[in-house]
């Protein structure tokens, strides 16, 4: 799979391999021990993995959408756990070059494009109603209160980029520490333990309880507008095939492997390609509502040819460790991440249009 920015390609070509020579080898040890995805997460960072999607002007290497959506099927190919922290990172990072001239990335960003520091983020509750945390100005600074419901990277992130609701319903961003905490002045942070996940475990994902935490001025982020979730849903639409695309690309090689399953091979493979090619003619475009229906229609062939690999191994393809029980739990994961109204309408149509089919 080729890459489209040629004054990346150095940087690139060192990530390739990193992931075929030491990820690949490992994924599924990975996906159950938290101690060898930290490792990987931080090599990535090592190797500039951060500074692709930074703009030049700001000292990141400036790839194009294109490139880094490649890039995001190579990481999810070879390991959904690396992918899906490697995300979480780029995901705050974004946040924080939403800001320049906020006083956090004027202190943390030349660390995290580096990797020398590694951040969370969770901004998924905006998407519910009532928001489960509020941020109230006080003297100095904001009040937050209320429960993160889902924050990933425990153990492998020093802090998060937590999105919480003004009163004017607009949203601040601020940076919070990535452990259990209390200040001086009673503020609390309180996280559970990693929650019981079915898939990419090692990722460690937590919930947290938020008693009137103060943000001081230096840990601001930034505030954006009351819209802010809607409009990012819209642009990561398309961003967010590459995770389930890489993912059923990995079941397709399982399914290359075998003889008997020939037939399968050649039939998802060929759906694969036609909806690459629908995807590649969509990525310079900008966030048409329709694609939704090609972000659901890349996780309906996650799922699907995951299924199409465990049907393949057989039995044997329980074993929590076997690559094919990995594949068909990180379909699952890509069903239900960024699930917001758009994607869960597009995704009830595809299950809707195969039933019709019938």
């Amino acid at each position: 799979m080729a890459f489209a920015d040629s004054a990346a390609q150095p940087l690139l070509k060192d990530i390739q391999t990193y992931l075929r020579t030491v990820v690949a080898p490992t994924a599924n040890r990975i996906d159950q021990q938290k101690s060898l995805l930290s490792e990987s997460l931080q090599a990535l960072g090592n190797l500039g993995i951060f500074r692709l999607g930074v703009p030049k002007a700001m000292g990141g290497v400036g790839c194009d959408r294109r490139t880094l959506w490649h890039l995001s099927v190579q990481l999810a190919q070879t390991s959904g756990a690396l992918a899906f922290l490697v995300a979480q990172h780029q995901s705050a990072l974004g946040m924080i070059l939403e800001h320049p001239e906020g006083k956090v990335a004027q202190a943390h960003l030349a660390d995290l494009m580096k990797g020398q520091v590694l951040i969370g983020v969770s901004f998924s509750h905006l998407r519910h109603n009532p928001v489960d945390l509020q941020a109230q100005p006080t003297s100095g600074g904001y009040l937050l209160r209320g429960t993160l419901p889902w924050l990933s990277g425990f153990q492998h992130m020093t802090r998060f980029v937590a999105a919480a609701l003004l009163p004017d319903r607009r949203i601040l961003f601020a940076l919070l520490p990535f452990i259990n905490a209390q200040q001086t002045g009673g503020g609390i942070l309180h996280l559970s333990l990693p929650l019981p996940l079915a898939a990419a475990p090692s990722t460690q994902t937590v919930q947290a309880e938020v008693v009137d935490w103060f943000v001081p001025p230096e840990d601001v982020v930034g505030v954006g507008e009351a819209d802010w979730i809607v409009g990012r849903d819209r642009r990561q639409l398309l961003r967010g095939s590459a995770a389930p695309m890489g993912c059923a690309q990995a079941s397709l090689q399982i399914l290359a492997e075998h003889g008997d399953a020939k037939d399968l091979y050649h039939h998802f493979r060929d759906r694969w390609h036609r909806l690459y090619d629908r995807i590649q003619g969509e990525l310079e475009t900008v966030n048409p509502p329709y694609h939704a229906q090609l972000r659901a229609a890349a996780i309906h062939l996650a799922v699907q040819t995951a299924q199409a690999a465990l049907v393949t191994i057989g039995g044997s393809a329980l074993v929590l460790s076997h690559t094919v029980q990995r594949l068909y739990r990180e379909a699952m994961l890509y069903t239900v991440s960024g699930l917001n109204a758009p994607l869960r309408r597009a995704l009830r149509e595809e299950l809707l249009l195969e039933r019709g089919s019938h």
